[in-house]
């Protein structure tokens, strides 16, 4: 509890520390990815004593991670970081409604790129040259430092169009184009595109999309195939299709 007990110093000075304060700093430790997904969190007593707060001040931080989702809490295991808090903190952040209204909506899109994607994944891997283990790996690498939540999600889309790339098939490659654009064209339905991305944000769209570039650098098609769905099945579980 070093990083929250770090975060909240100036608080445990105080005489008087409220539950929206420990819910404050507990927020921002998970935003910095303090604790991974799936994660259990430290006891309420724990907690308490870090905070310099009573008990009942501490399940009250809880009640508000439980209600936002982030948290799962069960008698006699503890207090577990929700396997969604990345998805969960980005539409907090961006202000996403993955349910808005136009021609071409996430869910549609998510459904479209699982009936082809994984096998231009597989596609990828059996053509993979070094010129497109590059693009993949520096389009990858760019994924850790964007600019804004509009061009993290941008970056995440040059991903995988790196790996169209790479399978050689030119129909397959302005077909995921055209859902760049369309997905551009609605600012990946964020409404505060130019915020900041959290940590564990970043880190979580890296490690998924990782293991897509080390599948299909070892010229896997099996194992490219498989990561690629489950990566979008994902995708489509935390926007409420799965």
């Amino acid at each position: 509890m070093t990083d929250v007990q770090n975060s909240s110093a100036d608080q445990n000075n105080r005489s008087v520390i409220t539950a929206s304060a420990i819910h404050a700093a507990l927020l921002e430790a998970i935003r910095k990815a303090r604790y991974l997904p799936g994660a259990q969190l430290p006891n309420e007593r724990k907690l308490a004593e870090t905070f310099g707060a009573s008990r009942q001040q501490v399940r009250d931080a809880l009640l508000i991670l439980n209600e936002m989702g982030l948290i799962s809490r069960k008698v006699g295991s503890g207090t577990w970081l929700s396997e969604q808090a990345p998805q969960i903190i980005e539409r907090i952040d961006a202000d996403v409604d993955i349910h808005a209204p136009h021609e071409h909506s996430l869910l549609e899109t998510i459904e479209a790129r699982l009936i082809f994607e994984p096998a231009v994944a597989a596609l990828a891997a059996r053509h993979i040259s070094q010129s497109h283990l590059k693009l993949l790996k520096s389009s990858l690498d760019a994924i850790l430092s964007p600019g804004s939540w509009i061009e993290f999600k941008s970056r995440i889309y040059q991903f995988s169009r790196a790996y169209y790339v790479a399978s050689g098939n030119g129909l397959l490659l302005r077909t995921f184009d055209q859902i760049i654009k369309s997905r551009t064209d609605h600012k990946f339905d964020g409404r505060r595109e130019n915020g900041e991305v959290a940590e564990i944000v970043r880190n979580h769209s890296h490690e998924q999309l990782a293991q897509i570039y080390r599948a299909i650098a070892d010229g896997d098609e099996v194992r490219s195939e498989a990561v690629t769905r489950n990566y979008l099945v994902a995708i489509a579980a935390s926007s409420g299709t799965g």
